[in-house]
């Protein structure tokens, strides 16, 4: 029971007041503006790694008109020194990187149209030795490694357009292969990817098929696979890889379809099929597509290298597989690859093309952002003459970059004034700013809002609200926070 002149001060809030509606946050690209590093001539296919052992992601690109991959080392902040040729095999269609030798060095594989791949040792300090040639399919489209026969060596596979197969090149150590084994696959595989689908231990492999469909192969652990199994997709699926897109532990697929332009997304059983599928629309005809999570919020997005438009595509996730509407960001001419990796050291993810037309390859950055957390405590102070309340307003900075700037509005309700000397009073309402803020720092504001004699029996709400920060802030879940109170009294004159 509430006594005379007390005021009674209620967290949860009064349940028959409806919360304010959530701000809408910034609306601003997610990744800066490209940035270009010239290639060799046609830079068909891009990869990333570490190939100087200096802790930062470089840049290797496939150049199908030259005959070479350009090395690209990282200086560590999102720009690369001048790029380095070398040669492979002609027309290179698709380059990946992994260290095949066990040496801990990374080396580079490229696929070429004349039906081989070129193995070039790296030296661990960005350069590389003479390149080895192993025969495989007809027009190799696409390369990947995997270890298909369990002996801890990483095997090389090759997607070949011409005679709908892949190659597997089983490693026998010290840049030796064995023989290739030919796999059937679907009609024109543009693109193999390793995955465990099936959740075995046993690497398998995928093909995106430019007739529609994608190919699963279950691997068997010795080298072999299982007879395809075909799952349809949108229309003429370039690349494809393997995630989990909806967070249910369970490998699903998502394709680039470049004249359906649109992907798809393959949800998963766990047992290496794929009952059901989604497809979400692409402004842009997209030839590869990979994930990253571009906003911070845990859930996949995906990004596609659009190629006759010269941008890529974003499309945030909306969790359970689903994405939003892309968002068109340009690129340099004729992007025809992308991979995403942290580039600068930020822990965010960036994006990197490459640029066939440009001979250059793009580097998309992610952009800077905050999230901005905000807090509101109340404390009721008894007076016969000037009850009041007094608040705390808490703002803490969460990442991932530090915050230069933030404004909270404090809305009053109708009747109510507050006092503060941290913040600024104007039009019922308080403007509060904080910054900078490292990231994990804390501010705090506080104002007191005293109660009128003619408050008695009112309720009241005070909301915070973040309504600016710089660098934007992405998350809106944390971005208000209000408090609800009941003045009561009794007869007595204590108001």
């Amino acid at each position: 029971m509430a006594h005379a002149g007390v005021l009674v001060f209620s967290v949860a809030g009064l349940m028959a007041m409806a919360l304010p509606r959530m701000v809408g946050t910034e609306s601003r690209p997610l990744l800066d503006a490209p940035r270009a590093s010239p290639t060799g001539m046609e830079p068909r296919a891009v990869a990333l790694g570490d190939v100087d052992a200096d802790g930062h992601l470089d840049v290797v690109t496939a150049n199908h008109a030259a005959g070479t991959v350009s090395v690209l080392r990282s200086r560590g902040d999102g720009t690369f020194a001048s790029s380095v040729e070398q040669p492979t095999g002609a027309r290179p269609t698709a380059v990946a990187m992994a260290d095949l030798d066990g040496d801990g060095h990374l080396d580079v594989i490229t696929s070429h149209f004349a039906g081989t791949v070129s193995v070039l040792r790296g030296r661990g300090d960005g350069t590389f030795g003479s390149r080895t040639e192993h025969p495989v399919g007809a027009e190799p489209t696409s390369v990947d490694v995997g270890d298909f026969d369990g002996d801890g060596r990483l095997d090389v596979v090759t997607s070949n357009e011409r005679d709908d197969s892949v190659s597997v090149l089983l490693n026998r150590g010290s840049g030796k292969f064995a023989p290739r084994q030919a796999v059937p696959t679907g009609t024109n595989p543009f693109a193999v990817t390793v995955g465990d689908v099936n959740h075995d231990g046993k690497a398998d492999l995928i093909t995106a098929n430019f007739v529609d469909t994608v190919s699963v192969l279950l691997g068997n652990g010795d080298g072999t696979f299982r007879p395809r199994a075909d799952f349809a997709t949108g229309n003429a699926p370039y690349s494809v890889v393997v995630v989990d897109v909806d967070g249910d532990g369970k490998q699903d697929l998502v394709t680039a379809n470049f004249r359906g332009r649109s992907v798809s997304v393959l949800h998963g059983d766990g047992t290496g099929a794929f009952p059901s599928r989604a497809d979400f629309p692409v402004r842009g005809g997209p030839y590869l597509v990979a994930p990253g999570d571009f906003n911070g919020d845990g859930t996949l997005d995906l990004v596609t290298a659009n190629y006759a438009e010269d941008t890529v595509s974003l499309l945030p996730g909306q969790g359970h597989g689903a994405f939003g509407r892309d968002t068109l960001l340009p690129t340099g001419s004729g992007p025809a690859a992308v991979a995403v990796g942290r580039i600068d050291g930020d822990l965010k993810p960036d994006v990197v093309t490459a640029n066939a037309r440009g001979n250059d390859v793009s580097v998309l950055r992610a952009a800077a952002s905050a999230d901005v957390g905000v807090t509101l405590t109340a404390v009721p102070r008894r007076g016969v003459s000037a009850p009041r309340i007094d608040y705390t307003l808490t703002v803490t900075q969460h990442g991932p970059d530090p915050l230069a700037r933030a404004v909270i509005t404090v809305a009053l309700p109708p009747g109510l004034l507050a006092t503060t000397q941290d913040c600024h009073v104007a039009a019922g309402a308080l403007q509060c700013e904080v910054g900078p803020l490292a990231v994990g720092d804390t501010a705090r504001l506080r104002f007191s809002a005293p109660l009128p004699r003619s408050s008695l029996g009112l309720s009241y709400r005070i909301t915070a609200t973040r309504t600016l920060s710089v660098p934007a802030d992405l998350q809106s879940a944390n971005d208000v926070a209000s408090q609800d109170y009941v003045s009561l009294g009794g007869v007595a004159a204590t108001w």
